[in-house]
């Protein structure tokens, strides 16, 4: 202690980040401070302490600083890093589920509507948050009957029209059903209904109403009025909780002796249109005004769209300047404050009710809400020790007989069911042959380098087939891409054995654990998705029908190519001028063939 307290005092009184550290160097706590050597002074105290801080204290040996310029730059470093480390003792969100948004990008020519769990500051608009995908997925389904938008990523690459333009729920933009502007005009509304603005809706659709009235086309006014008809019907049910339209976040809380659940209405333009619940573990001598800052901090800096207003249960030390820096970051003044009047209390006390219904529905079901966690990936959380639990798990395998066709999969499994959709092949590239090593630190790589350039998800937890050299490829791929923070698991056939960085020794899970049924499963479906390029690979490499994938070549080009040389082998072989005298090819084509068979067949 008293080392400690010597890097204490040396500490300037500047904004900074701290973080609290035990024997081995691990990451104990993150904090923020505006003055570094008084707040952290305030640790070193015998008595006044919370529990929680107090238990951190007794395992503290090692105290690390980052100086910022601004209190504003601490806070953002320091979710940065809890995000990161996910620290024993800090408080943060338990939830087992991403918060579920809409997102739409207007500035696409043909703009689409998805569900997406991951928010971002993208330009794009985002509405929410949602609790459940699935009731979000279902209430699009509803209100896309009225409002034909489109759901699909890619409308231009569409090639035919989907399912759901035949059920009435897209209005076919890809295939030019509907001109362009009338599109437009459909995901304008779509927003404003997400919005909570009827008012503006029902103008815009009366608008276009009376438009196609003076244009004499009676079927399409008459097709308004009919959605007109239904979404007053629709919007009725939203209740009115204000006369004054408003966009506020109306938080309550409830508390247990180990737990705390955040409750948020949502209300938007005067009217409630969704809630939410958040979860956090903290000790009841953990004051709510601890818990709501956090809360603040974790989840509306991370969030691209804010409302007005956030009114709380009880005041916060911070909330003047949480409110300015939120102001500063969103383009548009957010107050957080206390109901200022009876129906704003009347809110709050809703809220408070809400929060300690959701609560005592999860200690009596011991699940979330809305989505039930699966015992397999409950398990996995618990025996490798990870802060949340792995939702989405990304399974690797190689496909290598004798060196010929290597090929790597990617499986992912939510919530310990396969995602089909998601899965992905990888033709290896590295020429040491066979190496099993170098294979799988190449397909991590240029997976989560793909993800990163995607802006794609990134997985709460990734599964390698193998003991502790695939581990350590795994690790170092990561590492170069500055993931080395997401957890990793090789499973070792013999004796199901797990190996994680903090695990060098091996985990064995019991063999009748739903944990380790999990992994056995995501590896075996890995193992046969790369089997099964590999074996399609080798047939196609036999027939020489890969060369159809070469740029330029088809059936013709391929069969005059195999007649002339005998076999894919021989034309891998061949020159562009050897190439380039087949008939039915030229220099340009061949040119492009011999650089597609240099690169062993990648487009």
């Amino acid at each position: 202690m008293s080392d400690l307290m010597s890097l204490v005092k040396d500490l300037p009184n500047t904004p900074g980040v701290y973080l609290w550290k035990n024997a081995k160097g691990r990451i104990l706590y993150i904090g923020k401070a505006k003055y570094l050597r008084k707040r952290v002074s305030s640790y070193m105290r015998k008595r006044g302490l919370y529990r929680r801080i107090w238990d951190m204290m007794q395992e503290a040996r090692d105290l690390e600083t980052i100086l910022t310029n601004t209190e504003r730059e601490a806070l953002v470093l320091e979710q940065t890093l809890i995000k990161k480390h996910q620290p024993k003792y800090n408080l943060a969100l338990k939830d087992d589920r991403r918060h579920a948004w809409v997102r739409v990008d207007l500035s696409k020519a043909i703009p689409t509507f998805e569900i997406t769990r991951e928010a971002e500051k993208d330009g794009a608009n985002y509405y929410g948050p949602y609790g459940s995908t699935k009731r979000l997925e279902r209430f699009l389904d509803t209100i896309r009957k009225i409002i034909p938008i489109a759901m699909c990523k890619e409308p231009a690459k569409v090639k035919r029209e989907c399912m759901d333009y035949h059920l009435d729920r897209c209005s076919g933009p890809c295939k030019e059903h509907i001109p362009l502007d009338e599109y437009h005009s459909l995901v304008k509304q779509m927003c404003y209904y997400l919005e909570g603005r009827p008012e503006d809706l029902t103008r815009i659709l009366k608008d276009d109403m009376t438009q196609a009235s003076k244009e004499m086309k009676f079927e399409k006014a008459a097709e308004i009025r009919d959605r007109l008809n239904d979404l007053e019907i629709l919007m009725s049910r939203q209740k009115v909780v204000e006369f004054e339209g408003a966009n506020r976040d109306i938080i309550g809380i409830s508390r247990t002796e180990q737990a705390a659940l955040i409750e948020m209405l949502i209300v938007r333009n005067g009217r409630l249109i969704g809630h939410d619940n958040f979860y956090f573990e903290v000790d009841l001598d953990t004051p709510d005004a601890e818990v709501l800052t956090v809360f603040i901090e974790q989840f509306y800096f991370t969030i691209p769209r804010l409302p007005d207003e956030i009114v709380l249960p009880s005041d916060i030390p911070e909330s003047k300047q949480l409110g300015v820096w939120l102001s500063e970051m969103n383009g548009h003044p957010v107050s957080i404050m206390l109901p200022e009047d009876d129906r704003g209390k009347d809110l709050v006390e809703m809220a408070n009710k809400n929060a300690h219904r959701a609560l005592r529905k999860m200690l009596i079901l011991g699940e979330s809400e809305d989505e039930i966690v699966d015992a397999g990936v409950k398990d996995l959380k618990e025996a490798l020790g990870l802060a949340q639990a792995p939702l989405r798990i990304e399974g690797f395998d190689i496909a290598n007989i004798q060196g010929t066709d290597p090929t790597g999969s990617c499986v992912v499994f939510k919530n310990g069911a396969p995602y089909n959709k998601r899965y992905r092949m990888f033709k290896v590239r590295v020429k040491e042959s066979p190496d099993d090593y170098a294979m799988m630190r190449e397909v991590i790589y240029r997976r989560y380098f793909g993800v990163l350039e995607r802006r794609d998800v990134l997985p709460d937890l990734i599964l390698v087939d193998g003991g502790k050299g695939q581990l350590r490829m795994a690790l170092e791929a990561l590492e170069e891409l500055g993931l080395d923070y997401i957890p990793v698991v090789a499973l070792a056939k013999r004796e199901e054995t797990m190996f994680t960085r903090e695990h060098t020794e091996g985990i064995q899970l019991d063999p009748d654990s739903a944990g380790l049924h999990l992994v056995q499963r995501i590896r075996d479906e890995a193992h046969r998705f790369a089997q099964r390029y590999h074996h399609k690979l080798r047939e196609k490499r036999f027939t020489g029908s890969i060369l159809e994938d070469a740029p330029g070549i088809g059936p013709k080009r391929r069969s005059a190519l195999l007649q002339v040389f005998g076999s894919f082998e021989k034309v891998k072989a061949a020159s562009v001028e050897e190439l380039a005298h087949v008939d039915g090819m030229n220099e340009k084509t061949a040119r492009l063939l011999r650089e597609w068979l240099d690169n062993d067949g990648e487009n």
